[in-house]
């Protein structure tokens, strides 16, 4: 039963066949010991280390022996396979270590009837030097190419039945043997010659990462890919992939084992961190030590260099002025020649100082930043030690990194408000105010009362952000001897608030990734270019909760600018967006080198990130959604651009309309290019350019419907390379039109015109209401003239045809061209000393193309006529010796009059409240009033005027 592989012996791989120089490295190692004790090494370095050890004893145990390690098994750990007995923790693949069960492992009987070892499938019938040489995968993903060119791919071994894990979702433990089982995924891979590719995330299906608690920790072991593998390997149907990836995300994820700050208490997590974190602190302070050596290496060859150079220029300058002395020429003052070489090296030395203080900085970050990822794996590497020794048949391991993929769910499904993390964000924010001096003790008490990883990753965020506000304080500038000893790093530009957050989730047991990309931050407009070190950017990744969420601290420490009493003024908020943003409302923003730290189904390729609007966190915050798919860059040819915004409640806008030239431009043309009204649950900007050429258009959004502090909510790219005809003319200088909350809380509806852009192209329209209640209403109706941009009141041109208990109807008429506003304004008569203080309620702008060419004016209203209708003479002027048909609804009157001149004409009562007759305008011009008797008492009774009509001469026109 001896193994097939040689003892004892180091295997080296050849030269002649060394893989491509960044390939991982794969290490064996074969020894006996002198107690003939036989020890095997298998090490594969990629991104991170994995390791697979054994040592077998010399000789049997008498009882129960292992086949792998000889050592006894007891019963309760055995796991018979054929004759042979083994720990369920030593049933492993003989060559790289793979977790096996009774329906994954594999024999080399066939090829050798002495070798009873277990194998993985990818080693099966496999040695150690063709691992070794590359011709063969060290953890069955995607070997080296081949000597014949013929690329071949490698997955990790399946065995259940695809079906079966869709219907069960997360079966990796076998019933009979309670073992580790790996998963096939056989029919989800393409036929051969298929277009279509495996999909590059591991997902929790098929990924090593969950099929052995001492896999690699790195994403990449599916596939060696190219840099664009991400677009390459993903499958060319969106549907396909889309379906895909939702089927995934039905797999559950393996539980972690400790969670709790009970978990690490109990565990002893907390006892054994100082004395690791003294090691990387030892190892920290002999890497700054060195890197200051470096760096002063590097000032003094600096100065030496300038020195040379100097000295070579004053003797050039010392042996020109001997030939100009002995050529009788008049030289220049030796003094001013020695002052400009001075100030030509002193320029020279100082722009050399800058290029060397940026190449040494960058190598400092990049050595202390490859430092930090180190002691943070570490950290997750004991904290994993301390999962097997609570739980050896747990799935779950700290030192293991989860797959880069989708999360599963919204943020909104892992916590409704940052209400319910009130307690721990106060807390954080109290220990932010005192001093720790090591970053177990920190991680301790910010975990104190956690219960989750989500209460643990949220506690370590809001310490991040409160230190982050609150790095400007004088007394951190004034006496730095009383920095946060924890925070040294972070000011002296060692080490970034990123580092410092992922070095506290790691002490948490928390995996959080530091994501390099582009982002577009501050100073970024629509349409730039984003190349070279411009715009670059980092934020984090964290594993919380089963899934991969985006975090970033320093942009959710947001420094807002604003004014108070025409003064700027800087102040501190925090953004709650930045925390655990989703998906594909990050990538408005960010974009990833990998575009798999996207965490979308689909990654969304460069240009297509560069062509999305610039969206603002305040966007997300108000809850807006494009009414569709903007790009950053809008086109237009007629001068006119609509951008349609979903709102979930009427919210305050304001935006500004700017060139992209500012010099050639006078900006009060801009004023009034913008016209917002909201129709349901849309607020809809019109854009009408003054001219061609192209514009920024920025939204800003506020919580209320005339908040003054606002803040940006997207910007775009306006292009109006011509223009066919003239433009528009500005719109009246009002903020929006449509309904405001007044409207709702009133419960008034518009019976008609929904839309608060109204076109009149006849003698008149009418605007309705309905009203749930009695309710004190009024109205105003305004022209705006846009040659001066003045706006007067035009009351006669409105009038309030019908009031009831449940609604008003309005008639308006344009006498001219134009633009109108119509404002309607309400009160609740039972609200107090409220009652008396009418608040807009709706707004609407009307216009005008086509004007009557005979448009009269309304009747004049008084105050007695609310819940009266006018059914004739709507007109307000009335001709002379002309007879006209009065007919009303006045309720409660018990006479009424049409009083022209001293004669009262009486109007005879009709059926209910409706008044009617005919009357005689006589022949003098002057004034006709309607006036009306109420009961007011058993003796007296009351009149009041209703309506005021002119009485004009109808003059005859020649034609």
């Amino acid at each position: 039963m001896a193994s097939t592989l040689p003892v004892p012996q180091r295997y080296e791989r050849p030269r002649s066949t060394e893989p491509p120089p960044d390939s991982p490295k794969c290490h064996i190692v074969e020894a006996l010991g002198e107690d003939k004790t036989y020890k095997y090494s298998f090490t594969y370095e990629k991104a991170t280390l994995y390791e697979f050890k054994f040592t077998r004893a010399p000789t049997p145990d008498p009882i129960d022996p292992c086949f792998r390690c000889n050592r006894r098994v007891l019963p309760k750990d055995q796991l018979k396979v054929d004759t042979f007995l083994y720990h369920k923790q030593c049933f492993r693949c003989r060559i790289c270590g793979l977790p096996l069960t009774q329906k994954t492992y594999h024999r080399n009987n066939n090829n050798n009837k002495d070798d009873y070892e277990v194998y993985c499938r990818t080693h099966i019938g496999k040695n150690i030097a063709q691992i070794q040489r590359g011709e063969v995968p060290p953890m069955g993903i995607e070997g080296h190419t081949m000597p014949d060119g013929q690329g071949k791919k490698y997955i990790v071994q399946m065995e259940t039945n695809l079906d079966d894990h869709f219907n069960h979702h997360s079966p990796f433990l076998d019933s009979s043997s309670e073992e580790i089982t790996g998963t096939t995924a056989k029919n989800a891979l393409p036929p051969p010659g298929s277009s279509i590719s495996p999909v590059p995330r591991p997902s929790p299906a098929n990924s090593m990462t969950n099929v052995t608690s001492r896999s690699m920790n790195d994403t990449s072991q599916w596939t060696h890919a190219s840099p664009n593998a991400s677009y390459d390997m993903m499958p060319q149907s969106s549907a396909l992939a889309a379906s895909y990836a939702h089927s995934m995300r039905n797999f559950s994820h393996p539980k972690p084992v400790l969670k709790s700050f009970e978990d690490f208490d109990t565990t002893g997590v907390f006892e054994v961190q100082p004395l690791l974190e003294q090691r990387h602190k030892e190892e920290q302070e002999r890497l700054l030590r060195f890197l200051a050596e470096e760096r002063e290496k590097e000032m003094k060859r600096l100065d030496d260099t300038i020195n040379l150079e100097k000295e070579k220029a004053a003797e050039e300058l010392l042996n020109s002025f001997d030939q100009m002395s002995l050529q009788n020429s008049v030289p220049r003052s030796l003094v001013e020649e020695r002052e400009r070489i001075e100030d030509h090296f002193q320029h020279v030395r100082d722009e050399r100082l800058r290029l060397v203080t940026d190449k040494i900085s960058a190598e400092e970050k990049g050595r202390n930043g490859k430092m930090v990822d180190r002691h943070c794996q570490e950290m997750l590497m004991l904290i994993g030690e301390k999962d097997r020794e609570a739980d050896r048949s747990s799935l779950y391991d700290h030192s293991m990194k989860p797959p880069v993929e989708t999360p599963d769910c919204k943020k909104s499904a892992l916590y409704k408000s940052p209400a319910v993390f009130e307690h721990i964000d106060l807390r954080a924010i109290e220990l932010a105010g005192r001093d720790f001096d090591n970053h177990t003790d920190l991680a301790k008490e910010l975990t104190r009362d956690c219960h989750t990883e989500l209460e643990k990753l949220r506690t370590i965020f809001r310490w991040v952000i409160a230190m982050d506000l609150s790095k400007n304080q004088v007394s951190g500038i004034t006496r730095p001897q009383q920095l946060n000893p924890l925070m040294r790093g972070v000011k002296t530009g060692k080490e970034t608030y990123h580092q410092l957050f992922k070095k506290l989730c790691s002490y948490a047991g928390l995996h959080c990734e530091i994501i390099l990309g582009y982002s577009k931050g501050a100073g970024y407009k629509p349409g730039m270019r984003m190349e070279g070190n411009a715009f670059r950017n980092a934020w984090t990744a964290v594993f919380v909760e089963g899934s991969w969420r985006l975090v970033n601290c320093t942009w959710a420490a947001r420094h807002v600018s604003g004014h108070r009493d025409n003064l700027p003024l800087l102040f501190y908020k925090y953004d709650e967006f930045y925390f655990l943003t989703d998906p594909d409302d990050y990538v408005y923003q960010h974009y990833p080198d990998d575009p798999a730290w996207q965490l979308l189904d689909i990654p969304l390729p460069f240009s297509e990130f560069l062509n999305l609007p610039v969206v603002k966190s305040p966007f997300f915050n108000y809850g807006l959604r494009f009414y569709s798919n903007y790009g950053a860059t809008l086109t237009t040819d007629t001068g006119m651009v609509e951008i349609r915004l979903v709102t979930p409640k009427i919210l305050g806008f304001g935006t500004l309309l700017e060139p992209v030239n500012k010099t050639a431009s006078d900006p009060r043309q801009y004023d009034g290019r913008v016209l917002l009204r909201y129709v349901r649950n849309e607020a809809i900007f019109s854009v009408a350019l003054p001219g061609t050429g192209m514009f920024y258009f920025t939204v800003y959004v506020g919580d209320y419907w005339h908040s003054e502090c606002l803040e940006s909510a997207t910007c775009f790219l306006i292009n109006c390379p011509r223009m066919s005809g003239s433009p528009s003319p500005p719109y009246p200088p009002v903020p929006f039109f449509g309904p405001t909350p007044v409207m709702e809380t009133l419960g008034i509806t518009a019976d008609s015109n929904v839309d608060p852009l109204i076109v009149c192209n006849s003698d008149y329209l009418e605007i309705n209401f309905k009203l749930l209640k009695d309710l004190k209403i009024t109205h105003t109706f305004q022209y705006f003239e846009v040659e001066d941009g003045s706006i007067s009141d035009i009351d006669r041109y409105v009038f309030l045809r019908s009031r009831n208990d449940k609604g008003a109807n309005y008639l308006v008429r344009c006498p001219k061209e134009g633009f109108y506003i119509f404002s309607l304004y309400a009160a609740d008569p039972t609200a107090g000393s409220d009652a008396n203080n009418l608040d807009c309620a709706v707004r609407y702008l009307v216009i005008c193309q086509e004007p009557s060419p005979n448009v009269a004016q309304f009747p004049k209203t008084c105050s007695r006529w609310q819940r009266c209708t006018l059914h004739e003479p709507l007109a307000g002027d009335l001709l002379t010796d002309k007879r006209y048909v009065f007919k009303m609804d006045i309720p409660q009157a018990v006479e009424v009059f049409v009083v022209i001149g001293d004669i009262y004409h009486h109007l005879k009562r009709k059926i209910g409240a409706a008044w009617e007759s005919q009357v005689m305008t006589g022949p003098v011009s002057g004034t006709a009033r309607v006036i009306a008797r109420f009961q007011a008492g058993k003796d007296m009774s009351t009149f009041a005027n209703m309506l005021e009509y002119k009485l004009v001469d109808d003059v005859e026109t020649e034609i």
